[in-house]
């Protein structure tokens, strides 16, 4: 484009004159004006082309997050219906106590002290946060959207009472009701026969035992109200999934 309109300056610059000259200066001007623009609009654009590949990066990146997070609750709703389920089954045999072998109730019984606990995979949002890339997300909506949904995860409270009720709750009911007996320490290897006299496991009394039933009633709560949780937080998670894919296809 320069070289172009500089042959026409010269064909319009063929006589020797002050006007001319000063036309042949402004003319030098005008093309070197013409040459910044060029080259500030060539910048510009790669500028913008690296812009885009660092969002596409960014969000294939947090697709790939989001997606272990639905994952990770998937298997956490499972593994705590799947011990809910069995917990049911080991109260049920309380019917008929004199068919329980006590060894196996207790065994079973650990599972009110165990417990799935979720953590949202947020490494990438957490470093595209602190290095200020969120902003190359040009979806306003979007972006709003990825915030909301990593606030929702984090500040969670379900999961920390959880851990906070079997810890001082139904950990203390356990040992009260169930293992301090001589099957109890049976199971850990410990022979008291000679030491303490404890009485073995009463599994007909378990029936009207208050602090059993309490824990029963704690550990089923808060695992249902984990899971409903989960749920919702699962929801979120697929349709900020699927906004993120739409996205990336508009790139």
């Amino acid at each position: 484009m320069p070289i172009l309109f500089r042959k026409i300056r010269k064909a319009l610059l063929s006589g020797n004159s002050a006007t001319k000259y000063i036309l042949y200066a402004i003319g030098e001007i005008v093309l070197v004006v013409i040459g910044i623009l060029i080259a500030l609009q060539i910048n510009n654009y790669s500028e913008e082309i690296k812009k885009r590949e660092i969002e596409s990066v960014l969000l294939n990146n947090l697709f790939l997050e989001v997606d272990l997070d639905i994952r990770q609750i998937t298997e956490n709703t499972e593994q705590s219906l799947t011990r809910l389920a069995m917990l049911d089954s080991v109260i049920k045999k309380l019917k008929h106590p004199e068919t329980i072998d006590k060894s196996s109730f207790l065994q079973s019984s650990y599972n009110f002290v165990i417990d799935n606990y979720f953590k949202s995979n947020s490494g990438i949002f957490d470093e595209a946060v602190s290095s200020g890339k969120m902003s190359y997300i040009q979806n306003e909506r979007l972006r709003q959207q990825i915030f909301n949904y990593y606030r929702t995860v984090k500040e969670s409270y379900t999961d920390g009472t959880t851990r906070q009720v079997t810890d001082e709750f139904i950990t203390p009911l356990l040992i009260e009701s169930l293992m301090m007996n001589t099957n109890g320490f049976d199971l850990i290897a410990t022979d008291l026969a000679t030491i303490a006299p404890l009485d073995s496991l009463n599994l007909a009394g378990l029936q009207k035992n208050r602090d059993f039933w309490k824990m029963v009633l704690l550990k089923f709560g808060s695992n249902q109200e984990q899971i409903g949780r989960w749920g919702l937080m699962k929801e979120d998670a697929e349709k900020l999934k699927q906004e993120i894919e739409k996205e990336i296809k508009q790139i």
